[in-house]
């Protein structure tokens, strides 16, 4: 466990994604304060000059910058921050007209959420240059140790000549310290790398997640044919409903029974005595 803790405390200088995210800190205060500038001031001419119709066009152009400023944040947050964000959105594509359009595009959420990303670039982009100047300083003094001591410059000067130089000691741990303090601060722009890559999620949502494939039936087993002697009790004819049956004749009557005995079946003869 010590071995793996230490391999990836040590090898954060060999993944690529630590210099990815070293690269969007550095550029972040940059991008920030024209993002800002560019924005505030043209929306605060465009929305000046609206009542001589001149603000309009200014601020049809403002409005399509900040759309294409968003999708390259997007791609910076992307690739160099490895967020899960969507591509920028073209909602205007889905309807005609150019009124159609305007209204589709403003009223959208992801027009104004990317709005608001680009604004918030700056005190974002104030945090990573403070956090590279200070992670950056404190390497520098840390080289500057062993240096200031091998030519025996003087780091701090009194004036008259006088300063103080580090001495020996400190310039042999500075060695050590200077090569963990690269670790460290690797470690810690990959931090910061990760809340700025959650924050880029939570403005810009979530890429669209693709429809799970249709799962087709297996095919229903096709039944053996029939024999004919078992089809013959299922087959019935039936009569038209509207069809008149046929009238019944009454049933003959019965024919009289023979009596057993001649003598009871008819009268008595004469002379039989």
């Amino acid at each position: 466990m010590n071995d793996s803790m230490l391999g990836r405390f040590f090898g954060v200088v060999v993944r690529p994604r630590t210099w990815l995210n070293l690269l969007f800190q550095m550029l972040a205060f940059p991008l920030g304060l024209f993002y800002f500038i560019f924005l505030v001031t043209g929306l605060s001419v465009g929305l000046g000059l609206v009542i001589i119709w001149v603000g309009i066009p200014i601020l049809l152009v403002v409005a399509g910058a900040w759309w294409l400023f968003g999708a390259f944040e997007r791609a910076q947050a992307k690739y160099l921050l490895g967020a899960d964000v969507p591509p920028a959105p073209r909602a205007w594509e889905a309807v005609n007209g150019v009124w159609g359009k305007l209204k589709a595009h403003f009223g959208s959420a992801a027009t104004w959420k990317d709005l608001f990303y680009l604004l918030a670039k700056l005190p974002l982009g104030v945090v990573s240059f403070t956090l590279l100047v200070t992670l950056g300083s404190i390497l520098a003094w840390l080289v500057a140790f062993p240096v200031a001591n091998f030519w025996d410059v003087h780091l701090i000067s009194w004036g008259n000549g006088e300063g103080w130089t580090p001495p020996l000691w400190l310039a042999i741990l500075a060695v050590p310290g200077a090569i963990l303090d690269v670790f460290l601060s690797l470690h810690i722009v990959n931090g910061w790398g990760w809340v700025c890559a959650r924050w880029a999620e939570l403005l810009f949502g979530a890429p669209p997640q693709a429809a799970a494939p249709a799962v087709l039936a297996p095919p229903a087993a096709i039944a053996p044919p029939m024999a004919p002697a078992a089809l013959a009790p299922l087959v019935s004819v039936s009569a038209p409903p509207n069809a008149p049956t046929a009238p019944q004749m009454p049933a003959p009557p019965a024919p009289p029974e023979a009596s057993a005995n001649p003598d009871a079946a008819g009268p008595s003869q004469p002379g039989s005595n």
